[in-house]
């Protein structure tokens, strides 16, 4: 079977019109190309999958087709043809990822100096630009300068900032755009039509989401769906191989901060570290959706690359969020970004600052516990006097330590004087693989804590439980002491409540660790709380 070119390689542009979302850039070369007014030199920047070597690639097809017209090349002389099959010996491209040493750079500057052999310009196409050696960039700058009239230099990069600025200076800089998502899907809906396809508009407008304004990963994405799906393409196949898109996953983070819910939110960084992905490029994303947040919520009207899906989800959230909260937030994972490249692949850092972020908001939520509490009736148990409490809530602590200590008096009012265990140990230490394996069904990071856990003992309804790591013990204690309640009182067949303790066994210097010392801070110091009991 002959091999078939993927989709982003057949369906490149061959013209300036069929360019993209980038008419500004377009529009400018073809007067610049019309009028005879090129420049020796020019910079492209923009995300990938913009039309970076697209446009680099139609600038030499311009400038050397003898039948263009008002600077669009024919797409059909011998020139344009042999550009488009890449055998044009006058456009050579350079990888500066591979080529970016000082040796590549002297060798381009002696053969710059040759005649071109095909047409009338010779066009160096530098891709990656940003990665050549300050060496290298030194070595250009003098023929990128004052080049030979026939040669012509297309500097290519994702990166414009590390282009120095002495380079620069000597280019005609354009900024490439992200492709609006409506030019997103009326290529996709173009490319299903010739390849005589059929697609839900619901599936290309789900591919355009996962592809965020990058056109060639739209395509290669498509490319996918379309051999997984063998047949229509429906929505369903999309979200089976594709899964959540990126924007609705950092979107669900910052549900989660809004709701001030630390549980939902550092639950779906566990769901995150179970499929394998990069925690730092989700912070970066995130950091994104921060900025978009932050324009909505300025300017009223979101982006203009986004979805509709997407624009309806950013007028909602900025609506919850004021800029002060925003601010905190994208300066809060700009600072998680940098933990994570030394933090040796731990979540560690982001669950930290989710916690850290959803207890200082202004908007936290009572527990699951404190209602349940708050629902009981009036025959419960006298709670301590007004002195005692009002002298905690006074006392300089953080939401969630004052939240701690009014959980622990509760427990001790409810299990004091309790007959009998309700259900005995050896039954809860048979259980508890029951217990885990119900844990793993929702994520392998929750129950690789329990597995490590252990029940040491009954109080009356209330069954104590040892963790080994204070972090841990936290964690289940003010956060997720409701579902490990639930599921005993299921399993168990009686209703239970838990409280977590540290195991005994456990070396107190584990504490000296920095991560583990940062929970402690955020969830308020462990000690001060078990003084209350």
């Amino acid at each position: 079977m002959p091999e078939r070119a993927a989709l982003y390689r057949r369906y490149r542009p061959q013209t300036f019109s069929a360019i993209v979302g980038q008419e500004h850039v377009t529009r400018t070369l073809r007067n610049a190309i019309a009028s005879g007014q090129v420049a020796h030199a020019y910079l492209l920047a923009g995300v990938r999958g913009t039309g970076k070597t697209s446009i680099a690639r139609l600038i030499a097809k311009a400038v050397n087709c003898p039948n263009a017209k008002d600077g669009e090349p024919c797409d059909r002389c011998e020139t344009c043809v042999a550009i488009r099959e890449g055998r044009f010996l006058d456009l050579i491209e350079i990888d500066a990822a591979s080529n970016r040493g000082i040796d590549e750079m002297r060798d381009l500057r002696d053969k710059v100096r040759f005649a071109p052999s095909m047409g009338q310009y010779k066009v160096y196409v530098i891709d990656e630009a940003h990665q050549l050696t300050t060496e290298a960039f030194n070595a250009l700058l003098k023929t990128l300068e004052e080049p030979p009239p026939h040669a012509m230099f297309i500097l290519a990069t994702t990166e414009a900032q590390k282009i120095p600025a002495t380079i620069v200076s000597r280019t005609q800089r354009f900024d490439l755009r992200r492709i609006p998502h409506k030019g997103v899907v009326a290529q996709l809906a173009n490319i299903v039509e010739q390849e005589k396809l059929r697609a839900d508009p619901a599936a290309l407008d789900a591919i355009a989401r996962h592809a965020q304004g990058s056109l060639r990963d739209a395509e290669s994405m498509l490319d996918m769906v379309i051999a997984f799906a063998n047949g229509p393409i429906t929505l369903k196949e999309v979200d089976d191989l594709l899964g959540a898109s990126d924007w609705e996953e950092t979107a669900a983070l910052f549900d989660a901060l809004a709701a001030a819910d630390g549980a939902k939110g550092v639950e779906l960084i566990g769901r995150l570290v179970d499929d394998g992905r990069d925690l730092r490029l989700f912070v970066r994303r995130a950091i994104e959706h921060a900025r978009a947040l932050v324009f909505t919520r300025a300017t009223g009207n979101p982006p203009e690359a986004v979805s509709e899906q997407m624009a309806t989800k950013l007028r909602a959230q900025a609506q919850g969020l004021s800029l002060d909260q925003l601010a905190k937030m994208a300066k809060r994972l700009i600072e998680t970004e940098q933990h994570l490249r030394t933090s040796e692949g731990t979540p560690l850092p982001l669950e930290l600052a989710i916690l850290d972020l959803v207890t200082s908001s202004e908007k936290v939520a009572p527990p699951p516990d404190a209602r349940r509490e708050a629902d009981r009736p009036a025959t419960r148990p006298t709670p301590p006097s007004p002195t005692r409490s009002e002298s905690r809530r006074d006392a300089p602590r953080g939401s969630m330590v004052a939240i701690a200590e009014r959980r622990v008096v509760t427990e001790t009012t409810i299990t004091v004087g309790a007959a009998s265990p309700v259900v005995k140990l050896e039954t809860v230490r048979k259980a508890w693989g029951e217990l885990v394996d119900r844990a793993k069904e929702r994520s392998i990071g929750k129950a690789a804590q329990l597995a490590k856990a252990e029940p040491l003992a009954i109080e009356g309804a209330t069954i104590v439980i040892g963790f080994g790591e204070e972090f841990a013990r936290l964690l289940w204690q003010e956060k997720r002491r409701a579902e490990l309640e639930q599921d005993l009182s299921e399993i168990l067949n009686a209703t239970i409540r838990v409280k977590c303790v540290r195991q005994a066994g456990v070396p107190e210097a584990a504490t000296d660790d920095p991560m583990l010392r940062a929970a402690i801070d955020t969830l308020g110091r462990p000690d001060r709380i078990m003084e209350i009991e």
